[in-house]
This record gives C-alpha cells, sequence and structure tokens, in this order.
C-alpha cells in the first residue's frame, strides 16, 4: 500500500500553525507586560498620571508595549522592542547612585506560561484533518 504525501497541504498546516504560535507568544509578553506581577523598590507617578507600587505592570506610556516588533524568515520568529528603556526595564540596571532597578523579564514569564509548541501541533493537526 503507497501512502501519498500533499507536500504542499503539510507545509500549509505548518505555516500556518507557526503563524498561530507566533501570534500566542507574541500575546503572551503583552500579557506580561500588562500584569500586575512585577515587584519595584518604590511608589511612581507615571508620566500618564497614575500612582504604581508594587506589585506593578510595566504598562506606563505604552511605549515599550508598542515597540515590539516581530521579524519572521522562514521557519524562524525574533521578537524585538525597539524602545530606548527595553533592555533596562527587562534585565534591570544600576542607577548613577549605585542603587539597583530590577530586572522584570516579561520574555521569561511569558515563555514559561505559554506553549507554542502545542499550539503548533494542535494547530497542524486540525488543519491536516480538515482535508
Amino acid at each position: 500500500m503507497a501512502i501519498k504525501i500533499n507536500a504542499a497541504q503539510l507545509n500549509n498546516a505548518v505555516n500556518n500553525a507557526f503563524d498561530a504560535a507566533i501570534e500566542e507568544l507574541s500575546d503572551a509578553y503583552d500579557e506580561a507586560m500588562e500584569s500586575e506581577i512585577w515587584d519595584w523598590d518604590r511608589t511612581t507617578v507615571r508620566r500618564n498620571g497614575d500612582v504604581v507600587s508594587s506589585p506593578r505592570d510595566l504598562i506606563d506610556t505604552e511605549e515599550l508595549i508598542n515597540s515590539k516588533v516581530v521579524l519572521r524568515k522562514g521557519n524562524k520568529a525574533r521578537f524585538e522592542w525597539e524602545a530606548p528603556h527595553a533592555a533596562i526595564v527587562h534585565d534591570g540596571a544600576t542607577r548613577k547612585d549605585g542603587s539597583e532597578m530590577p530586572a522584570r523579564p516579561w520574555t521569561k514569564w511569558a515563555q514559561e506560561n505559554c506553549d507554542p509548541s502545542l499550539t503548533m501541533q494542535r494547530k497542524i493537526n486540525k488543519n491536516l484533518n480538515q482535508r
């Protein structure tokens, strides 16, 4: 018995599944920034006028969350945040006075709370079983 594989159908299913996985991970990054889970060492008056303490979200002017760029080439995707303060927020920093700004690694949180490979698996199965 010969098995016939429709390569175009398979490639289409994989590409659609990859798109869904990228979208899910992108949403998880946004959710991580929007969640009030991040420790901060003081109360702050944000540029938008909100007074926040700890825990808090990472949204102020929305510059950081809106600076996300998804670069996709073939079967690879890369997320970048182009806001000038992105690395400081994510990795933390030492101020001029020697005090520390805590790291708020939203990418780590998102990757721990999102499973893009499971999304891909389900989407591929769904796409291939519809035919």
